[in-house]
């Protein structure tokens, strides 16, 4: 009987055939060549991509605007978001806010719970409740989401769904459509520092039984405040911070709009900007 040839074998006479016809010899890369070679052009696509990010292009191609502002920014006769801002356009496309602050940064907050003995589960980002049929069970989830490029910019957003991750979907659209500006400044009377890491003065914000005060601080302070709001206004740009909080705090959603209330509540007063820091050291002194 003859023998099966191996698969090795096999090959090597395959080549040879090939090389006595006059055919040019075979020549495979090795895996890590191949690998290496791969990863690099994975890293040129990021590159790519970041570029594209940081220049308003990402995306900007298929996208198909349905209102006049939109349709503005795609043609490049808007270029800040501070025009839609300033004349409180209403914003009803997320791709505006990707389009004129291309550098927006997305995050998560723990406003739910995980099943634990006597209460004592971890903290979640999905909030879960669910309604008793006589089918069952049908749970749902919601999520809190913020984003903001830690330069003035901060917006909220809060999204429910039979699932994880068009709730996600959802809170994201909401809080890129809910960006505003913020006023920032030297607003404490033993820093004198003139640069924009805190509030310029003192601001309160409500949401049902919860009161949020908001204080200048001194530079090197950080941010004294609950710890999903110390994310908030990390965000929006605000390095230091004293805060007082008062009513039903174990309410973890009224904490979070009473301190995006009190940002908006930054901007609802005029101050001259000469003498906005004068102003600020006046009514710390007179607080204290």
């Amino acid at each position: 009987m003859a023998k099966k040839k191996t698969p090795i074998k096999a090959e090597v006479e395959k080549k040879e055939a090939k090389e006595v016809q006059g055919d040019a010899p075979i020549v495979e890369k090795p895996a890590e060549g191949l690998a290496t070679e791969l990863g690099e052009i994975k890293e040129i696509e990021e590159v790519m991509v970041e570029e594209a990010k940081q220049k308003g292009l990402f995306e900007k191609e298929a996208w198909k605007p349905k209102t006049s502002l939109g349709i503005k920014v795609k043609s490049g006769d808007v270029t800040s978001i501070d025009f839609a801002l300033d004349k409180r356009i209403r914003m009803l496309e997320p791709e505006i806010v990707d389009a004129l602050l291309p550098n927006l940064v997305t995050d998560l907050l723990m406003i739910g719970q995980s099943k634990g003995k006597f209460g004592g589960g971890q903290k979640r980002v999905f909030k879960q409740t669910q309604k008793k049929t006589q089918e069952g069970n049908k749970p749902n989830f919601a999520t809190f989401a913020i984003v903001g490029n830690e330069d003035g910019y901060i917006g909220i957003g809060y999204g429910k769904s039979r699932e994880t991750v068009p709730a996600r979907e959802k809170a994201i659209r909401h809080a890129k459509l809910n960006v505003i500006k913020i006023r920032r400044g030297c607003g404490d009377w033993g820093c004198g520092c003139g640069s924009p890491h805190t509030v310029p003065f003192k601001v309160r914000g409500k949401a049902g039984s919860v009161e949020v005060m908001l204080m200048p601080a001194p530079k090197g302070t950080g941010l004294k405040i609950e710890k999903e709001c110390q994310k908030m206004l990390k965000l929006a740009g605000i390095k230091d911070i004293w805060s007082r909080t008062e009513g039903q705090t174990r309410s973890k959603l009224n904490v979070l709009y009473a301190c995006f209330d009190a940002l908006q509540n930054l901007v609802q007063f005029k101050i001259d900007e000469k003498t906005s820091h004068t102003l600020s050291i006046v009514e710390g002194a007179v607080a204290r």
